[in-house]
């Protein structure tokens, strides 16, 4: 299993590596099945610096991944915060236009068609926010596209977070852009909100299992 990411992926929130979704996620995947893991993910990674740093994976572990995981994005919408502000929609156009290109390298890179890929969409931590409930809708509404074009399957954590925000959020106050400090944003989940993600990953596992083996039903009757 490859998980690619950023903070998130990485752990933040967690109160301790074992509570983190991708950690969470291979204990699950273990009691079925021989898991190890490779975490490539560093907190205040943008898309872009997720991308540059994959050659710095041994090939191998791409090869050998039979899952791969992926969530980055949410960093290039806070340093983009400027500008997406504003709310104009040719901005938050421009944004995840930029972010797009550079999923687009990050799944062509680790994508084998031998793999399962899970992608994820990113969850508003401002839910009370209207520009920011925008641009994380544009923004998802991209990385569908993205998904669908590459033949991947898609993990709507924007779903399961909604409603829940006070208890998968740590530091979550009013859910509101303002809610920003300097120490303890309202960003990162709890360990509440990494079993969420992590039982998100998971059942989302288990359809493309399910769907890879109706096809393969499929194809043995035609066979017949």
């Amino acid at each position: 299993m490859l998980a690619l990411g950023d903070s998130i992926t990485y752990g933040y929130g967690a109160t301790s590596p074992e509570l983190s979704y991708a950690e969470r996620l291979r204990k699950q995947l273990a009691r079925n099945m021989r898991v190890s893991m490779h975490v490539h993910a560093k907190p205040g990674w943008t898309s872009r610096q997720l991308n540059k740093s994959l050659p710095e994976v041994p090939k191998c572990i791409y090869d050998e991944a039979e899952i791969v995981t992926l969530m980055i994005g949410g960093n290039d919408l806070l340093r983009g915060a400027t500008t997406l502000l504003s709310g104009k929609p040719e901005r938050i156009a421009q944004v995840c236009e930029k972010s797009r290109v550079e999923v687009e390298q990050i799944v062509e890179y680790a994508n084998r068609p031998y793999n399962t890929f899970v992608i994820a969409t990113l969850y508003n931590p401002f839910p009370n926010f209207d520009v920011a409930e925008r641009i994380t809708q544009e923004y998802n509404d991209m990385i569908r596209k993205v998904a669908a074009r590459h033949k991947l399957y898609v993990f709507d954590s924007s779903r399961i977070f909604r409603g829940r925000e006070a208890d998968y959020v740590e530091h979550y106050k009013n859910g509101q852009f303002r809610d920003i400090r300097l120490y303890k944003n309202p960003i990162h989940p709890t360990d509440a909100g990494h079993q969420a993600l992590c039982q998100g990953f998971f059942r989302t596992l288990q359809r493309a299992r399910a769907s890879r083996q109706k096809r393969k039903v499929v194809r043995q009757r035609r066979r017949a």
